[in-house]
């Protein structure tokens, strides 16, 4: 069935293509063009506030909108003010702003246009492809909040625009993802952020947290793994205060309750099994410089970089409580070095008003912090309330961002930069980590 359905719409969409009902223009969007000033489009990211939306909502949406705006030609720009604009605001994106953009073109971006805004969601996009959904105006908004990065597979003219553009392998949905994501965060932290976000950042050297903020994001070093814990109290959810005692009776029953501790034990296993692996890995390149530097002394100590995980959490408690049992084992004593931001209180970004108000303007700040860390971080291992198999899409965007354009393999890491392991709750009520889920590789589909 899937055969032919993939066979029936490469026959539908070439079809299209003959009688000129796909305006395929295949520009990649990070790329300049010859489109004229009286005829540009525009795709814009976000909407003022953040409309009920966490930060990953409009992140991992983000690749499908990237390439409707590649097939169409369309310039991408952020609105200001919306939860990516504020991202954007901390650090620097591949995009400009609406606001910045609006001065060059007045005649297109007007008060009346943006105000009016067509939004536009992945099944706009299909039908666009197709010929059955009409999108004309010169300015359109992305609307989705979940994965939809495969939209384009199933046409030939879409696929192989992709491939053109990106350099990856035909219908290669992870790789045109990890292209996407890199046009959009560029890094480093803007100047005058920086040092406020440094002093909040403990447990490792200051180069190390200062070149994270300081240098781009393909530059900046990387981290050997990182923890990305989600409870999803109650009083996360609603913005609660960190004060209200519902919310330190909710914290207090999870951290002494029996599944935080089955959870972090398994967790802490694995992570004992990976600083373990890169330790060995760093203790062996210690010895290969000592051995090549002639003049050492033999009862010089050899110098061993530790291995560097990054903890976040929607809780500043059960980080704390979960990185200082990590620091308790003796396992891994003199390896380890875990980075952490020290924070005002932890909240969800639906309501950014209330965030920066609860957290005195440094909550987003750290929020971004998080999530640009877990893009660096070269294993991440995730849970989520109740041991579902759903990822956050805070961590699994974070996720898709580091990689080449080798093709894609989940199993064996190629291509991907960020290994990502969910740890869910078997039917049998163990626990066990599985990849984070991925998109298939359409192999039928290559003609």
């Amino acid at each position: 069935m899937k055969v032919v359905i993939v066979l029936f719409s490469l026959l539908a969409s070439q079809l299209y293509s003959c009688l000129g009902l796909v305006p395929i223009q295949c520009k990649d969007p990070d790329v300049g063009g010859t489109t004229q000033n009286r005829d540009r489009k525009f795709m814009v990211l976000g909407s003022e506030g953040a409309g009920g939306a966490g930060l990953g909502n409009i992140l991992i949406f983000y690749p499908a909108a990237f390439y409707f705006a590649a097939f169409t030609g369309r310039d991408i720009i952020i609105m200001d003010h919306s939860i990516i604009g504020e991202m954007c605001q901390i650090v620097n994106c591949g995009f400009p702003f609406v606001s910045q953009v609006k001065l060059a073109f007045p005649n297109i971006l007007t008060d009346e246009a943006l105000r009016t805004i067509e939004d536009v969601k992945a099944g706009d996009f299909q039908g666009y492809v197709e010929g059955s959904r009409q999108i004309t105006s010169p300015v359109v908004r992305s609307a989705g909040y979940i994965s939809k990065s495969d939209w384009w597979v199933y046409f030939n003219t879409t696929v192989h625009c992709v491939k053109r553009i990106t350099g990856c392998d035909l219908a290669d949905v992870m790789c045109a993802e990890r292209h996407a994501y890199q046009r959009l965060i560029r890094g480093p932290f803007k100047a005058g952020l920086t040092a406020s976000e440094e002093q909040r950042i403990h447990g490792v050297p200051d180069n190390l947290k200062h070149a994270i903020l300081t240098l781009p994001h393909a530059y900046a070093p990387r981290l050997d793994a990182a923890v990305h814990l989600r409870a999803q109290f109650n009083h996360f959810e609603q913005q609660a205060s960190i004060d209200d005692p519902n919310y330190k009776q909710e914290v207090w029953d999870f951290l002494n309750g029996t599944e935080s501790k089955s959870v972090f034990a398994v967790l802490e296993d694995r992570i004992i099994d990976l600083v373990n692996a890169a330790y060995e890995t760093k203790l062996a390149d210690a010895k290969k410089v000592a051995k090549n530097i002639a003049a050492a002394k033999a009862d010089q100590p050899l110098v061993v970089e530790p291995v560097y995980i990054f903890v976040a959490a929607d809780n500043e408690d059960v980080k704390t409580h979960f990185c200082n049992k990590l620091l308790a084992n003796p396992a891994l004593k003199d390896k380890l070095k875990i980075m952490k931001v020290e924070t005002k209180g932890v909240f969800h970004a639906k309501n950014m008003a209330r965030l920066k108000d609860a957290t005195q303007n440094d909550g987003l700040l750290d929020l971004v912090f998080d999530w640009y860390a877990l893009s660096l971080a070269n294993n991440v291992l995730a849970w989520r309330k109740g041991g579902t198999s759903m990822v956050s899409t805070f961590v699994h965007s974070a996720q898709k961002v580091s990689g080449t354009i080798d093709r894609t393999n989940n199993h064996d890491g190629k291509g991907i930069g960020t290994r990502g392991y969910q740890l869910i709750r078997t039917k049998n009520g163990g626990l066990r980590f599985d990849f984070f889920w991925a998109y298939d590789f359409l192999e039928d589909y290559k003609i």
